[in-house]
């Protein structure tokens, strides 16, 4: 285990948008979200609903708005996230990411943003990436590491079990 927080290699390359979708998606970034929004249409819908002397009473403009409102914040609004966060996050230019036993340090031009494994709180993997996710200064980061890039035998491998160690299992 020792020697292998001392490890210490870097990847470079871009992230592609289906990539940091799938990422978004194992982090599970967007499922409270929708836990929210699936019971603001459950209350909406209820709230077109009224009791009457013939029985319930259903109006349809309230109804077709808790629909409206349920396929925009279901459908629409966590495909707008994911796209403002590629974009925000300069997802599709050319980075370096240096993993060693601090954390990881991402290189973007002349910028770079270090989140240290202290604040790293979750590691998922799927058959394509290595996503970790933490907070930096108050904002939730996403750094995205897909298999692709690692061209050594074992490093993708490496970086699992070190993520594991030392964020846990995101599961």
């Amino acid at each position: 285990m020792s020697d292998m927080r001392e490890t210490s290699f870097s990847v470079t390359g871009k992230v592609t948008r289906d990539e940091y979708t799938e990422a978004a998606r194992a982090a599970g970034l967007l499922r409270r979200g929708r836990a929210v929004a699936a019971l603001g249409t459950v209350f909406l819908g209820a709230a077109s609903v009224s009791p009457s002397p013939d029985g319930l009473t259903v109006h349809p403009v309230s109804l077709g708005m808790a629909v409206a409102y349920g396929l925009v914040v279901l459908l629409v609004l966590p495909r707008l996230a994911v796209a403002l966060g590629f974009r925000s996050g300069r997802a599709a230019e050319q980075k370096r990411a240096v993993v060693d036993g601090t954390g990881i340090e991402v290189f973007r031009g002349g910028e770079s943003q270090r989140i240290v494994w202290d604040e790293v709180r979750w590691y998922h993997e799927t058959p394509r990436l290595h996503v970790f996710v933490g907070r930096s200064r108050r904002r939730t980061c996403l750094v995205v590491l897909p298999k692709r890039l690692f061209t050594t035998p074992g490093e993708s491998d490496l970086l699992a079990a070190l993520g594991r160690s030392r964020a846990g299992d995101g599961s």
